[in-house]
């Protein structure tokens, strides 16, 4: 399943080579390599059909039949029923006639790749959503079949215990999360005597992982465990003591005695 920059197929439909290009550069730019190019509705269709995009982008311009019909006709094909469509188009009065085709989302055209790079980024995010997957920097969780993803690349299928262990350390990342939280979030019930269980499914879920992943996770002496992002790989752990679990067992903050 495609999803993020460099992996998701992208289907343009533009006859103007100037503003295809220009397209090109930006999607490029973006990380997006996976692109298709279609320069009139019948091409934009057979190749949608081939392809299988991850998104299409529509110009309603078009030599042969306009965007509208093609919207219409991807819409009625059922492989390509739930593929977002991106309208582009000139004039804003086209937006209502597009939503009565299919259409999901309209940019402006613009010399300015703002609004398109944006729009481009929460249609994805909203696939995320509609597909069951949690994402934390260059890492990806398929929640119902409990695959990894880095990268892009699968790297591990985790049990259902060790994948909600590392789904719980995503989610808190970058904030440590104690003991008593993990083992509660993985068997349904506080484990008041701290035994070693939980210290078990940690080692199992590490070697489950790809020795990158491995690394990010970090032992927080008397505390529990922190994932730390790719990004923040060398920082340190920051426990909040506020509104957090910290604070809930360790009780409330005595004030101190003159």
């Amino acid at each position: 399943m495609a999803l993020a920059p460099g992996t998701q197929k992208i289907l343009i439909v533009e006859d103007y080579e100037p503003w295809l290009e220009l397209i090109k550069v930006w999607l490029n730019s973006a990380g997006f390599q996976e692109l298709f190019v279609a320069r009139t509705g019948r091409d934009a269709v057979e190749l949608a059909k081939k392809s299988l995009p991850d998104c299409i982008l529509l110009d309603l311009g078009l030599p042969d039949i306009d965007g509208m019909e093609v919207c219409k006709i991807v819409r009625s094909i059922p492989a390509l029923g739930r593929t977002p469509i991106i309208m582009i188009t000139s004039h804003r009065k086209d937006k209502i006639m597009g939503l009565e085709y299919g259409a999901d989302y309209f940019v402006q055209k613009s010399e300015n790749p703002a609004e398109l790079m944006a729009t481009l980024k929460a249609v994805f995010r909203r696939r995320e959503l509609d597909f069951n997957i949690f994402r934390k920097g260059d890492v990806m969780l398929q929640l119902e079949t409990r695959k990894v993803f880095c990268r892009e690349l699968q790297v591990a299928t985790l049990t259902p215990k060790t994948f909600e262990l590392f789904h719980v350390l995503l989610e808190r990342s970058p904030e440590p999360v104690h003991k008593d939280m993990l083992f509660a979030a993985v068997e349904g019930k506080r484990n008041t005597e701290l035994s070693r269980a939980l210290d078990i499914m940690m080692n199992r879920l590490r070697k489950a992982l790809p020795v990158a992943l491995q690394k990010r996770i970090k032992s927080v002496k008397g505390f529990g465990y922190v994932y730390i992002p790719a990004a923040d790989e060398h920082g340190k752990p920051r426990i909040r003591r506020e509104g957090t679990v910290h604070e809930k067992i360790d009780g409330p903050k005595r004030e101190k005695r003159g």
